[in-house]
């Protein structure tokens, strides 16, 4: 009796399911982007309820600026979410933040003051997102 090669190979069970490792650095970044959003929103209706004490001007810009706020806070913790989840569309999304934030923490480092500390941030974030082994867990 003879075996067959496909016989010897070993094959994983059926209910074996691959689960990715989330880099430490990933969580890190993803809570504090879920923070920075949480106060994002929470500014934003701070200023919706402080706009409406300043008459009808102030209602406007509050308006204006508060819902302003609460939609960027929304979108920071979807993409939060998706950065804890893994998902290839939020490390892009992220990445193109951080690249904006870079742009505009040079021009005010060269405007405003000579503080390079929100440039570096950006730097380091955008190091992270394209190591090797965070790419892996967004693939």
């Amino acid at each position: 009796m003879t075996v067959s090669d496909d016989m010897m190979t070993p094959h994983p069970p059926p209910n074996l399911k691959y689960v990715k490792v989330r880099p430490t650095g990933v969580s890190i970044l993803s809570i504090l982007l879920g923070l920075e959003s949480l106060f994002f929103i929470i500014a934003g209706v701070g200023i919706l309820g402080l706009g409406a004490l300043l008459g009808p001007i102030g209602v406007s810009v509050g308006i204006i600026i508060g819902s302003f706020l609460i939609l960027l806070g929304i979108i920071g913790l979807v993409i939060a979410r998706g950065l804890w989840k893994g998902r290839e569309w939020a490390r892009t999304i992220a990445i193109a933040f951080t690249i904006i934030i870079l742009a505009f923490s040079i021009l005010g480092a060269i405007i405003l003051e000579p503080s390079i500390l929100g440039a570096l941030i950006s730097i380091i974030i955008l190091w992270y997102l394209y190591r090797p082994q965070v790419r892996a867990f967004y693939v």
